[in-house]
């Protein structure tokens, strides 16, 4: 009957919410008000306020008290750096290497993506990109060695910002020109829950992103991208003659 409870002023809450009840950034009242209000107790509206949190509608600033969200980041299918697409909505992105670049041997699904034998060497970077108080996701990159080895891994190594496509494309003349891409939509690890600083109730969205060259046979990179779902509403563009009138 609790979780009923929960579930039901968690809908009313979102219904208020959408419909600009308290704003875009507004203020909700307090856990007492609010228990006052649905008849129940602090814990149970608690419980509520953390099932909002976990999809990203409200936020808790401590004692300042509790707030909508702003609007989801519309993170477009493609963004040729996320860096600067933070930028472009007024934040300063902080990026960080979990694990340094390093030539690591290619698992088995890296090793079919690249279609090269499993045990090969290929590249490995992993990051934790977003902003000083909010991680935003875990990019996972790999590369074939042939193409980001060398001078390229040296760089990487060396700064974390790099740009290993424009690196790549400015010493082999390769350049990404199609994308494919799969999405799943899970709850976290515990790893991912350190990371990226959340419970083990809020989504993630799994992209896995193979980016091939204009030959649509070689793949320059394979992302393993873990976005917080919260945060982001990834969008994207089609041109299809599908539906044309032949």
């Amino acid at each position: 009957m609790s979780e009923m409870k929960v579930d039901h002023i968690a809908d009313v809450f979102r219904q208020r919410i959408e419909g600009g009840m308290y704003g875009t950034a507004g203020r909700l009242p307090s856990l007492s008000m609010l228990a006052q209000e649905f008849d129940t107790t602090r814990e149970t509206m608690n419980k509520v306020v953390q099932l909002l949190q976990s999809e990203g509608l409200v936020v808790s600033k401590g004692r300042a008290g509790v707030f909508v969200s702003k609007p989801r980041a519309r993170v477009p299918g493609i963004t040729a750096r996320f860096d600067l697409f933070l930028k472009e909505q007024g934040l300063t992105p902080v990026e960080v290497n979990i694990d340094p670049p390093m030539l690591v041997s290619a698992p088995a699904d890296v090793a079919e993506v690249f279609n090269i034998p499993v045990g090969e060497k290929v590249v490995r970077r992993v990051r934790l990109q977003g902003t000083k108080d909010e991680p935003y996701r875990v990019a996972e990159n790999f590369y074939p060695a042939s193409l980001a080895g060398g001078p390229i891994f040296q760089k990487m190594q060396s700064d974390v910002s790099t740009d290993v496509l424009l690196e790549i494309k400015n010493r082999h003349g390769l350049a990404v020109q199609f994308v494919h891409e799969d999405v799943i939509a899970r709850l976290p690890s515990m790893h991912e829950q350190e990371l990226l600083k959340i419970n083990r109730s809020s989504p993630v969205l799994e992209v896995h992103r193979k980016n091939y060259a204009e030959d649509h046979e070689t793949v320059i990179m394979f992302n393993r991208i873990i976005f917080v779902a919260k945060f982001f509403l990834l969008s994207y563009e089609y041109q299809t003659g599908l539906w044309a009138k032949k």
